[in-house]
């Protein structure tokens, strides 16, 4: 039975079929180029990002998959901002590149696509124009009553009161937290958040279903769905295979 098409994709549909049957058509291909045009729709989006004080916020701005010759894995690289306010000044911002790769596997019975193994292979920090770190010193002046004189009064019990107020009751946390910015120091700070960002991005993407049934109002999906049965990355390529393997 054909899909519900337009006739040319009626045509298109019973010409791959006739091409399975005898053999002459083993896959069909989906581009770097379509799978991007696929995912561009998911971005940008924003979530929060936990801070021991102040407030935090990741955004992914974009998204570009590829699809490397050396492995099955499908990959996709994210540019994502990074911003901490506390006391509403903004104290870092920084741009950042996250690599995210999956593992595509094709289940005939429930004719869908799954992304498997998800996982963050790593978040670099992008050293621009827009990176920020300032001295957190200046918020310390405005927690405290009295001036501050040297790094010394941070352990100070005026401090750890203050702290508790704006940190939840947090104080050791927030004071190690701030000494981070101390130093000025850009990746030092990227690395201190890395473990929630990995958290919050695989997150993220479990919130999207790893998962896509294929479509019968199109022929090329309805085509594959009655007679897929792999998938593999080959040649910078998504290939749907109608053969078993090899």
């Amino acid at each position: 039975m054909l899909p519900p098409l337009s006739w040319r994709d009626n045509v298109n549909a019973l010409v791959g079929f006739c091409l399975i049957k005898t053999g002459r058509l083993q896959y069909d291909v989906f581009t770097e180029q379509e799978l991007n045009a696929l995912i561009a729709p998911h971005f940008p989006f924003s979530d929060a990002l936990a801070v021991p004080i102040g407030e935090g916020q990741f955004t992914c701005l974009e998204a570009q998959l590829s699809m490397p010759t050396s492995t099955n894995r499908l990959t996709v690289q994210i540019l994502c901002v990074i911003d901490v306010r506390v006391m509403g000044t903004p104290i870092y911002k920084a741009h950042a590149a996250a690599g995210i790769s999956a593992l595509p596997n094709y289940y005939p019975a429930s004719r869908s696509l799954h992304l498997t193994d998800t996982r963050v292979d790593f978040i670099h920090l992008l050293n621009d124009q827009y990176s920020l770190v300032k001295d957190t010193r200046f918020i310390i002046d405005k927690l405290l009553p009295l001036p501050l004189s040297g790094l010394g009064s941070l352990l100070s019990q005026p401090l750890r009161s203050a702290l508790s107020l704006v940190s939840a009751g947090s104080t050791d946390q927030a004071l190690e937290y701030l000494k981070l910015y101390l130093h000025g120091n850009t990746q030092r700070i990227l690395d201190y958040h890395k473990p929630r960002l990995v958290k919050e991005l695989l997150a993220k993407i479990d919130e999207r279903a790893l998962e896509y049934t294929m479509d019968d109002n199109h022929w090329r999906e309805f085509l594959f769905a009655r007679y897929g049965k792999r998938v593999a990355v080959e040649e910078k390529q998504l290939r749907f295979y109608f053969t078993e393997q090899p």
